[in-house]
């Protein structure tokens, strides 16, 4: 089963659920709740030293999940199904367009799964060329991606898309490069170069891009199918099989 990773401090809201309009009921029977909040306006102060404190480890656990669900195929797939049945619920009209509509990209999801399944998969291309499937990348945003298809990721500074490398973390993936003979450096497809200079004039890598799809496309004819498929091409490439 898949479901959504979430950072602590993200709630999923779901719009429009069974409950429909009556849900608002109970927003209703808060309204005399407000009117107690001026009753705790001491106990506010007394909690003034930790309003603006950030404790490491709440920092820490903002980036302990991979939010990326959609880069395993079908991990996407059952959001498919979500979004299905939503539709479905409150568009009842479209019921028929909607089911042959998902039960059509389902199969284009299925295909790509297979794809990567053929090359990355259990004696897949990979296992049968007896080449290492590991990868590096500057930020780790394929867990699900990679954990789905058996490849390991070195990354410069994890699940933070902001983490700044430390000499340290640096030096170790020149490391893992010169030991694995690692070519490509993978990076996302809106990231500065600029920032992975020093490892590609240390080791001589390649850079090549993998799509998170957080932003549009910069192509506006790509799609998610054809951005996964250039990930495919790009990890076969870049692994070597």
């Amino acid at each position: 089963d898949y479901g959504f990773a979430l950072p602590n401090d993200v709630e999923l809201f779901v719009l429009m659920g069974e409950g429909g309009h009556d849900d608002h009921d109970d927003h209703d029977d808060h309204s005399d709740e407000g009117d107690d909040h001026d009753d705790h306006s001491d106990e506010g102060d007394d909690h003034d030293d930790d309003d603006g404190e950030i404790h490491a480890d709440e920092d820490e656990e903002v980036f302990m999940y991979d939010p990326h669900s959609w880069l395993s195929p079908l991990a996407f797939e059952a959001q498919l199904a979500v979004v299905l049945d939503s539709l479905v619920l409150n568009f009842p009209n479209g019921t028929n367009i909607f089911n042959t509509n998902a039960v059509a990209y389902s199969a284009q999801l299925q295909a790509l799964d297979n794809g990567f399944n053929d090359a990355f998969g259990d004696s897949g291309d990979c296992d049968t060329a007896g080449v290492t499937k590991t990868i590096i990348a500057n930020h780790n945003a394929y867990s699900y991606m990679t954990l789905k298809y058996d490849i390991e990721v070195v990354s410069l500074h994890g699940l933070d898309p902001e983490g700044e490398p430390s000499p340290e973390d640096i030096a170790e993936v020149v490391d893992h490069i010169n030991e694995e003979g690692i070519t490509v450096l993978f990076v996302e497809e809106f990231t500065d170069q600029g920032a992975v200079d020093s490892i590609v004039q240390q080791t001589g890598v390649s850079i090549q891009i993998l799509y998170t799809m957080e932003l549009s496309p910069s192509d506006a004819n790509d799609n998610y199918l054809s951005l996964m498929n250039k990930n495919l091409e790009s990890l076969i490439s870049g692994i070597g099989c």
